[in-house]
């Protein structure tokens, strides 16, 4: 053990001598730069951590916004389709008929209206109806037959037995099939005993692959899917669990205790690990979950504790190298003078070894010593105007009053003056938005210029002293000290001219159009708050005057201010969206300035921009009912892009050169989509029915007016609908011609043409009659 400690008390003398001065700097250098870099980092990651914490979080809310909407849109369609299917009149029949089983006419009816359902869903497999009375079972998938020979017997059996009327459930070929199905109990208004049994069979993995398509491709975050009666509908990562309730689960029990009092939390799973958990739940009961493990967080942040510990290890590893070296090549003055000084003591007068001055060399040491602290003060006063930018930022952004005791030592150390006439003006540049002279990522240029012409500016005799603040080119701000003994009219008269001069220099020689906001004065500069929230307040007067571009804060009309009787132009509104669909656009302009005449007798910008974002709503909705799925693309950019307006003529423009011109092309587009489809449809069932339907049959089966219908097929096919039906029955008498021995009567029956009509369609299209054409093939 002796030995042990020997060892360790020399290796401590080696790193730490008591005689070599330059081995105790550098080891002293060693750990006074290691303390504060082991300091420094912990706290960096711990901060890294929080804000990764709060990344996730925020990640965790969209992916269940996300997953709540696909879901509930999915759902909502599908129990729509089966609620059509039970209120269908031969359903109807079916289930009050015990020879419903012999009735194949009714069976054929129901069964072709199952198939239109099932064909209506990309996501509907099978489609079963069962009736208790007649013994019947009508699938989409295998047609008619009994209960007992059905291979969807002990999923009937099991819907049956159900104890809810209506609901999303696994059936037992669930393992087999991997189906998850919606089931309704008949009749909807039962009144006596159940009579049978509607199932749409959905596959869960095309109910993945659309609800959880975004989800990240690692499978780190799980997200589940609960029923009102906690049975787990979905899961992104652990299908074993599909079926089963989330209260046989310790941590799913656990979560849903907590779901009543907070909507994200830290819970533990059996194995004591800690999970990140989001939730949320709708009203209808259903309950969305986000799992993530908060491994996966400390994980990505491995990088920066090794760091840490790799940077200490370097320097201690530096130190003790540089001690060594030190030991066998460097040079010591100190010691050579200690050396020499032990030497004059004993009366030893022996010359000291070596050629080196060791006075010149300290005395070199201490003048880049001295260097270095010039150097210091420097750098130090450079920086100063810097920090003190931030410090008056941080007392404009205050949210309450600061007290000026609080704040004293901070203005010595940047010199600001604590007492005095303070008032702040905020200058925003307008309509930066059609700004082409510079890049939308420079707004630190912007703002250089226009701090650059009000710095230039502040010179008055009633002005004391002013700073100018503002990096994000929205907005400069001016902070004006003035001289004491100065009265409020003077106030008044300094502020508005400096206003003015502001505002014609940037016109003049910047060509910026701005807008000003003027507070009010105030006794100390602990009140700045209060003058930077009275200028930004003036300023929201930009949306109801754009004729002026210098605004004050007048405190008494604000205490004045009268509660107005405001009802919400809901009639404009329906006729801004109704001319949007219709096309007329000039007509959507003006009703949109009507508008803004009726909002604007608010006087309230809040009340006038909550206006503005209610028919941006409004506009977006009347696009998702039409089925064009605008919110899920741009819905959230759209309200950021209204919200960056300020003025009633950016706001104007924004809707009219946009959001209009983006609404025309999405339902031109749309439009020109749902027209091909419908003329692809028309041919199809021209082909289907041998070229016999009609204009006014087809119209029917596209929802079209015949009219309509005719210019938009001849629009896609660039032929009117006879002149296609003529080509077609042309075509399949060419056929007949060719295949077959039937006679020119024969073929003109079968087509549905007399022999006279198909001899001059033939002479039309081909330029012969039927029977020469006949012999030419020969």
């Amino acid at each position: 053990m002796k030995t042990w400690l020997n060892q360790i008390l020399r290796l401590f003398r080696f790193a730490f001598p008591t005689t070599n001065y330059f081995k105790r700097l550098v080891w002293l250098g060693c750990i006074s730069v290691s303390l504060p870099l082991i300091v420094l980092g912990t706290t960096y990651y711990h901060i890294s951590v929080d804000k990764l914490k709060q990344q996730f979080q925020q990640d965790s809310r969209t992916s269940l916004v996300q997953l709540k909407d696909r879901m509930e849109n999915m759902t909502t369609r599908i129990e729509y389709q089966s609620m059509q299917l039970v209120n269908n009149p031969t359903l109807h029949y079916a289930l009050g008929r015990p020879n419903f089983s012999e009735q194949y006419v009714k069976q054929l009816e129901l069964l072709d209206y199952m198939t239109l359902q099932k064909n209506a869903s990309e996501l509907i497999q099978d489609i079963v109806f069962y009736s208790s009375l007649s013994d019947t079972v009508l699938s989409s998938f295998y047609g008619k037959s009994t209960l007992e020979n059905s291979p969807q017997l002990t999923n009937i059996n099991t819907a049956m037995k159900m104890k809810k009327r209506t609901g999303w459930v696994y059936l037992p070929s669930f393992k087999a099939d991997g189906y998850i199905s919606y089931v309704r109990q008949l009749p909807l208004m039962r009144v006596d005993s159940l009579q049978g049994v509607a199932i749409f069979q959905v596959k869960v993995s095309d109910i993945g692959e659309l609800v959880f398509n975004s989800h990240n491709e690692e499978n780190i975050e799980s997200l589940i899917v609960l029923d009102s009666d906690n049975t787990i509908l979905m899961h992104s990562s652990d299908s074993s669990q599909l079926g089963q309730s989330a209260n046989a689960f310790p941590l799913y029990d656990n979560i849903l205790q907590h779901a009543d009092s907070d909507q994200q939390f830290i819970s533990e799973d059996e194995s004591g690990n800690r999970i990140l958990t989001s939730i949320n739940q709708t009203v209808l009961g259903k309950t969305y979950i986000s799992l993530l493990p908060e491994k996966v967080m400390t994980d990505q942040l491995n990088w920066l504790r090794l760091l840490i510990v790799g940077s200490v290890f370097t320097i201690l590893l530096f130190g003790f190298m540089l001690t060594i070296a030190s030991s066998k090549f460097a040079y010591s003055p100190i010691d050579q003078l200690l050396r020499y000084g032990g030497q004059l003591r004993h009366g030893k007068m022996s010359k000291i070894s070596g050629t080196v001055n060791e006075f010149d060399f300290i005395r070199s040491s201490l003048t880049y010593l001295n260097d270095q602290a010039a150097s210091l003060q420097t750098y130090v006063e450079k920086i100063q105007p810097a920090l003190q930018d931030q410090f008056m930022m941080k007392l404009l952004q205050s949210p309450t009053a600061i007290k000026n005791e609080t704040i004293e030592d901070d203005c010595n150390t940047y010199q600001l003056p604590i007492k005095g006439s303070f008032a702040v003006l905020i200058v925003r540049p307008e309509n930066l938005f059609k700004e082409k002279r510079f890049f939308p990522n420079e707004g630190p240029i912007i703002s250089f210029a226009v701090k650059n012409v009000m710095h230039e500016l502040l010179k008055h005799d009633l002005i004391s002293d002013g700073y100018v603040l503002g990096e994000d080119g929205r907005e400069a701000i001016a902070i004006i000290h003035l001289i004491d003994d100065i009265n409020d009219e003077d106030t008044t008269n300094i502020l508005f001219s400096y206003a003015v001069n502001v505002n014609e220099a940037l016109s003049t020689h910047l060509s910026f159009t701005v807008s000003i906001g003027i507070g009010s004065r105030k006794s100390g500069i602990a009140l700045l708050s209060e003058s930077y929230k009275e200028a930004s307040l003036a300023l929201q007067q930009r949306l109801f005057n754009d004729n002026r571009h210098i605004f004050h804060y007048d405190k008494k009309s604000k205490m004045a201010e009268k509660l107005i009787v405001f009802n919400y132009p809901k009639d404009i509104e329906l006729s801004i969206t109704e001319y949007l669909l219709q096309g007329e656009h000039p007509l959507a302009t003006q009703s949109l300035h009507q508008f803004y005449e009726r909002i604007r007798v608010t006087e309230s910008y809040n009340t006038a921009m909550h206006c503005y974002h209610i028919l941006l709503s409004s506009i977006i909705q009347s696009l998702e009912e039409m089925g064009y799925a605008v919110l899920d693309n741009l819905g959230d950019n759209l309200f950021e892009q209204l919200k960056a307006r300020q003025t009633y003529h950016e706001v104007h423009e924004w809707f009219v050169e946009i959001l209009f011109p983006m609404h025309k092309h999405i339902t031109v587009q749309n439009r020109t989509n749902s027209t091909r489809k419908a003329v692809q449809l028309v041919c199809q069932h021209i082909d289907a029915n041998q070229g016999m339907p009609s204009l006014i049959e087809c119209a029917v089966l596209v929802q079209m007016s015949p009219s309509y219908l005719s210019r938009m097929f001849k629009q896609e096919a660039g032929m009117t609908f006879i002149e296609y039906l003529m080509k077609y029955k042309v075509d399949r008498a060419k056929k007949l011609l060719k295949e077959t021995d039937y006679s020119i009567t024969e073929i003109a029956e079968i087509i549905g043409y007399s022999e006279r009509n198909l001899n001059r369609a033939f002479q039309r299209h081909v330029m012969m009659s039927p029977n020469q054409y006949r012999i030419s093939l020969r």
